[in-house]
Formats: C-alpha cells, sequence, structure tokens
C-alpha cells in the first residue's frame, strides 16, 4: 500500500528494506564489526527503551486471560482457515502467540502457521527460544518486523509460514497504554498482510472512562501536594506537571468515583474502513467526554481502560484485572461536580506517549498540555515518600530535639527534613541535594515556607563535599548528620559509605546521626506464580508450574531483578513458612573505631530459623525497622517497620506505608513438615543484601 512504501522509504536504503519486508526471518544478513563504545550504546538504548519492566511479565500467569484468548483462539481458528498473525506490542512479554500455537496443535485444527510481527530483536530472539522450549517452533515462525513494513509471501499456500493472514490478533488493544499504536498496527496490517475476509480478536474494543477523587497518599500517582506536616510543599509540584498522565492499577490507590463509568469510544476491529477512518479523523486525537456526576465533590482525575470483546465475551482491562495498569488523567484544575449534574470535558490523544490528557470543557484541550519540561530526574517515588505522614511524624519527633545545632541534611529533596530542623531551633541547617533539578525546587520550598535565610542548599554528591563546601559559619562542622536514604531492601541507596563519610570528612567526631540504627527482617516463603508484576525467575516455580513454559524470558529480567525487588506483601499472594526473623543490625551511629563504621562494611552468616508450615521455600521477603534517635529510645521500641503489619512482631512504635518490602527468589526447596530446621545464607555488601539458597 501507498502508506507502507511511505513508512519504508523514509530513511532506509533498498538493502535495509530488502530485510525488513523479508518473509524468511532465516536470513543471514552481514553486519558490521561493533567497537566497544557501539556496543555499550546499544545496551543501554535496549536497557532504556526495551528491555521489558515488571509490568510486562505480569499477564503471563494471567489464568482467566489465557483462558478467553484459547477459547476466542479455538473458535475463530475452527471457523477460519489460513494464516494466523500475531502483532507484538511494548506492555507485555509474547504469551498470545503461544496460546495460539498450543491450541492448534493440542485441539486437532487444520494445519496452518502462526507468524508473529516481533521488531524488538532480544524479544524476538527469546521468543523462538521459547516457542522451541514448549515444542512449538515446527507451527510458529518469528519475524522480526512490523506490520508497517512486512509483506507476506501472496504466492505461498495458506498453510506455509508466511502467507496472506485469515485471523490477526491484536492482544495490544487489551491495554489502554497500547491502545494507539495497536490500532496503527491493525491499520497496516489491513493494507499489508491480510485477506480482505480476515477475521481478527478481538473484535471490538471499547475505551471506558469514570470521573475520581484522587488525594495525596503513599502510593505511586502524582496527586498534587499541599501542606505537608506544617509546610507549603506546592512548589514540588513542578515536577507533576500540569496535567500529568500515570499508569497505575486503581485498586492499589485511594480514589473515590464521582460519576458513572461513561463508554468514551466502541471500535470494530473488524471493519477496516470504521479502523482507518477512527485514526484519520480528529476523533481521536481530539474528543468530548460526557460524564453523568453521582455525587457532590472535585473531579482531580479521569480514569480510562480498555474492553475488549471476543466473541461473546468481555475481557475488561479495569480495575478487576490484577495483570493490568489504567490509565490515570489528572485535570489542569480539579472540578467541583454536583449529584446528579452532566459534566463535559475535552481530551486529545498523544501519539507520541500514549496518553489521553484530558481538561474541562472550559479549557482548550492544548491548555490541558504542561506548558513546562518535567524533569525526568526526579522520580514519582518523592510523592508517596513525601506524603508518608507516618514518616514525616517519626522523623518530625527525632529532630525535636536538635535545637542549637549545626545539621547537615543528606539527600535533602524537597527540603522537608532541613525544615523541620530549622523549625526545631537548629543553630544552622545545610541540606545537600545532588539532583540539579531537585536541589532548586527545594530553595524554592525553603523560600516558599520562609526558611530562605536559614537553610542553605549545595548542590552535589555528599561523598565529593569538604567541610569548607558545606558554609557553615566559621568553617565549622556540622554536629548531626541527618539523612533519609534507604530503599526498599535498606541498603540500595547506599546509607552505609554515605553516613560513614560524612561522619569522618565532614561532622564533629561525636555527631549526632539520624537515623541511628537499622535491623533489617525477613520471613521465608512459598511465592506461587501469579498476575502480578512480579518477576519471577521460572526456576523458582515447581516442576509442573504453567509457569516453567516462560523460562526463555529469564533473560529478559533486570538486572537488578536478579537480586532484590520490591513488592507490597498485602497486595500478593504468598504463604509464610517461618515467622519473621532478625537478619542484620546495623548501628550508624557505632564508634568511629569500629568496623562498622566504615564504609565497606560487609557482612555473611547462616541463620537458623524453624518452619511454621509445609510448603516449597522458593523466596525471601524482607523490610527493615528503624531507630531514628538514640535520645529518644526509652522504651526499645525502633520508630518505624517498613512492613506494617509485622509493626508489632519486629518491635517497633509505628509503620510507614512509602517503602515496599523486598522480595529475593531463590531455588525452591521443598519443606516437608512443620518444625524443620532451615539454614538461609545471608550477606550483605555496603549496598545490597542478599540470601542464597535455603537449606534444610
Amino acid at each position: 500500500s501507498s502508506g507502507a512504501v511511505r513508512r519504508e522509504g523514509k530513511g532506509m536504503g533498498e538493502h535495509e528494506r530488502a530485510i525488513s519486508s523479508s518473509s524468511d526471518d532465516e536470513v543471514d544478513v552481514p553486519t558490521r564489526k561493533r567497537g566497544l563504545r557501539g556496543m555499550l550504546l546499544q545496551y543501554m538504548l535496549y536497557d532504556a527503551f526495551v528491555r521489558p519492566q515488571s509490568w510486562a511479565f505480569a499477564p503471563l500467569n494471567n489464568e482467566a486471560r489465557e483462558r478467553h484468548w484459547r477459547e476466542a483462539i479455538q473458535r475463530v481458528c475452527g471457523e477460519t482457515s489460513g494464516a494466523v498473525y500475531v502483532i507484538s506490542n511494548a506492555s507485555e512479554l509474547p504469551s498470545v502467540p503461544i496460546f495460539a500455537a498450543s491450541v492448534i496443535r493440542d485441539e486437532g485444527l487444520a494445519s496452518r502457521f502462526v507468524n508473529i510481527l516481533e521488531p524488538r530483536r532480544p524479544i524476538a530472539a527469546a521468543l523462538r527460544a521459547c516457542l522451541k522450549e514448549n515444542n512449538l517452533d515446527g507451527l510458529a515462525r518469528v519475524f522480526p518486523s512490523s506490520a508497517a513494513v512486512f509483506q507476506p509471501n501472496r504466492k505461498a499456500a495458506e498453510d506455509a509460514p508466511g502467507a496472506v493472514g485469515k485471523v490477526l490478533l491484536v492482544p495490544g488493544v487489551e491495554d489502554i497504554a497500547t491502545l494507539g499504536s495497536a490500532l496503527e498496527d491493525l491499520k497496516d496490517a489491513y493494507d499489508n498482510l491480510l485477506a480482505a475476509e480476515a477475521k481478527v480478536l478481538p473484535q471490538s474494543v471499547s475505551i471506558c472512562a469514570v470521573g475520581l477523587t484522587v488525594p495525596a497518599q503513599t502510593d505511586l500517582v502524582r496527586a498534587p501536594l499541599g501542606n505537608v506536616s506544617g509546610f507549603d510543599l506546592s512548589p514540588f509540584n513542578k515536577f507533576r506537571g500540569e496535567a500529568p498522565v500515570d499508569l497505575i492499577r486503581l485498586r492499589d490507590i485511594k480514589s473515590h468515583a464521582v460519576t458513572k463509568v461513561a463508554n468514551m469510544t466502541n471500535i470494530s476491529l473488524e471493519e477496516m474502513n470504521a479502523v482507518g477512518e477512527l485514526l484519520r479523523s480528529s476523533a481521536f486525537d481530539a474528543f468530548e467526554l460526557e460524564m453523568e456526576v453521582t455525587s457532590d465533590g472535585e473531579i482531580t482525575a479521569i480514569a480510562l481502560w480498555t474492553e475488549c470483546t471476543m466473541f461473546d465475551k468481555v475481557h475488561s482491562g479495569g480495575a478487576d484485572q490484577p495483570s493490568r495498569r489504567q490509565m490515570l488523567s489528572f485535570l489542569p484544575k480539579p472540578l467541583s461536580v454536583v449529584e446528579g449534574s452532566t459534566v463535559r470535558l475535552k481530551g486529545r490523544y498523544d501519539a507520541s506517549t500514549g496518553h489521553f490528557t484530558i481538561a474541562s470543557s472550559e479549557c482548550s484541550p492544548d491548555n490541558s498540555q504542561t506548558n513546562s519540561v518535567v524533569s525526568m530526574s526526579v522520580e514519582r517515588w518523592h510523592f508517596p515518600m513525601i506524603n508518608d505522614e507516618r514518616r514525616n511524624s517519626a522523623y518530625n519527633r527525632a529532630i525535636k530535639v536538635l535545637r542549637g545545632q549545626r545539621v547537615v541534611d543528606i539527600g535533602g529533596g524537597s527540603g522537608l527534613l532541613a525544615m523541620m530542623a530549622a523549625r526545631a531551633g537548629a543553630e544552622q541547617v545545610v541540606t545537600v541535594e545532588r539532583v540539579g533539578d531537585m536541589a532548586e525546587c527545594a530553595s524554592r520550598v525553603l523560600e516558599a515556607n520562609g526558611f530562605g535565610g536559614k537553610v542553605s542548599v549545595v548542590h552535589g554528591s555528599s561523598l565529593n563535599l569538604k567541610v569548607p563546601d558545606l558554609g557553615f559559619k566559621g568553617g565549622l562542622q556540622p554536629t548531626v548528620v541527618l539523612s533519609e536514604v534507604l530503599d526498599d531492601g535498606l541498603l540500595g541507596e547506599g546509607v552505609i559509605p554515605t553516613v560513614a563519610h560524612a561522619r569522618r570528612e565532614l561532622a564533629t567526631p561525636n555527631a549526632m546521626v539520624i537515623p541511628a540504627a537499622a535491623k533489617v527482617w525477613a520471613m521465608v516463603v512459598n511465592m506461587p506464580p501469579q498476575p502480578e508484576p512480579i518477576i519471577m525467575p521460572s526456576s523458582s516455580s515447581p516442576k509442573d508450574s504453567p509457569a516453567r513454559r516462560w523460562a526463555a524470558y529469564d533473560t529478559l529480567r533486570p538486572p537488578e531483578v536478579k537480586k532484590y525487588t520490591s513488592v507490597r506483601l498485602d497486595r500478593v499472594k504468598f504463604m509464610p513458612l517461618t515467622e519473621p526473623f532478625p537478619v542484620f543490625g546495623f548501628d550508624f551511629d557505632a564508634p568511629l573505631d569500629d568496623p562498622s563504621s566504615v564504609a565497606d562494611y560487609c557482612r555473611e552468616q547462616a541463620v537458623q530459623v524453624n518452619s511454621i508450615a509445609a510448603g516449597c521455600a522458593n523466596a525471601v521477603v524482607f523490610w527493615f525497622t528503624l531507630t531514628l534517635n538514640r535520645s529518644g529510645e526509652t522504651d526499645g521500641l525502633a520508630d518505624i517497620c517498613t512492613y506494617p503489619a509485622m509493626t508489632e512482631k519486629c518491635g517497633a512504635s509505628g509503620s510507614s506505608r512509602c517503602w515496599n518490602q523486598a522480595l529475593q527468589f531463590v531455588k525452591p526447596t521443598i519443606v516437608g513438615r512443620a518444625g524443620t530446621t532451615l539454614t538461609v545464607p545471608c550477606a550483605h555488601s555496603p549496598t545490597r543484601m542478599t540470601f542464597g539458597d535455603i537449606m534444610t
């Protein structure tokens, strides 16, 4: 088609066009040798733009979704002969091709090939390996191409690889984040590779929307910040933009629906003209949305998702779907609404991001776009951290004793802890922030709260600073080292080397350290495969588990996940096999001649613990308790436990929600009965906790 020719011709030579449109993925193409710099650049680009993240793994173990797809594939292939095509998408690892090939094999359907268009070459390679490991490579062919450039072999028999398509599977329309690109792929498929009578699954897709009130909270949503612990943090909203769009699972956040669910549009995917007309018209790029209000309140955001129809069943991507996130599009300004009224909103689809942005009818859709660049160096987790009132209150209580002290606040972020110190009567406060945009914003926050002349901001890494760089009056040293450089596994943000350097190179020898101490706690658990953003290696699942078929995708796991990853234990299924047990204690304020006070502090040990149940031990979950200030430690309790359900068992007086728990998978070990002694190898480097395989 002319559209396909335009795409191929732009920026491509004849050799590249020939290769990219070939229906034979086994062609050997001479490649230019790459130097070390080229290889490094390619790896960085892959890691940034191609490597799948945790949510791409979630649909692999969604049994309900698999059942819907298998039933629909069996029916459509029973009614239609000829080649099947599957268009891959960026939001998930390819599972539908495996479903299709196995249904054709196992249900005795007419012989045909499943042709998979997967332009991401590392994922195409993993998919080939997955097909081979599942004995499906004789039924499927992977083409490292897209529907825009692939050309079928129009002379091939209908049961040959690369033949004209009679059935097309488009899983990308299930995810609101990839809907637009999936519709573009569908249009290209109609233009380039499908027969006129081809069948498409899903057969139709609807976009659903609901108006929500979304308050500030300790989940990863960029709700507007206001008053936090008595301070105005609104200048920090520059990092959310005017109308941010977050991908979040609605059931995981605090929100309140103030409208009925509205059907924004319904698209028939089996009508080529309907898809092309939608993409060519402005109805998709700019649209209007009417919503019926069900209660008085404010609409701060619109949640959107898709619902896909396959024959007589609807597969929803809404809040009840565990392996999908919904799109949360914040309005530029909250919209006050009254029960029984109808609100009219304007929206715009941005093809470059896949986002739908929405504004009230009084605003132009252009005005709903952010008019300033939002810094990508400030990650979303800053918002739940700032909003964690439990964490803030615990720090505030510890900081209240700092009257007359000189305080260096390391990793100062928004400046919140520094302002607490100044409010408590500290003589002088210097906050150190490595990220330039954050340091600039901290200065604005301090000015807005009247602390511009009381708290100084130093941009840089504390590890590179000397005493004169801090600018304390008279060149004096700080008497307090204040920080909160703690990840879900405690050590990942470098608290050990950061505090060790500050105590030796910046502060007075007897400086107070906040936090003063921490303790890591752990549990041995059985974590089954499930449709959650848990990147579980296949080797950690039982040998007879269906999850084993995805072993080829283990090579695509992000590098950090091979050590540990983050998880909210109250949102996943697991079975504890032990009670919580202490692993390592850390005294950040230990005497400077103590080995634990050095920057390269490392330990390892084997902890023995009794099981409380029988099961397959395949993971260790861990978290930490935090003692902020020794002077307030009168009852022997820690101030914060980062796993709220275990606050009492771990000897803490309070908890926090801004940290998740940490999860590390290990080689499965069968625990035959309760009371079995388990040996858990534990170790830590200055920046990482690790656990070895469990022994009985």
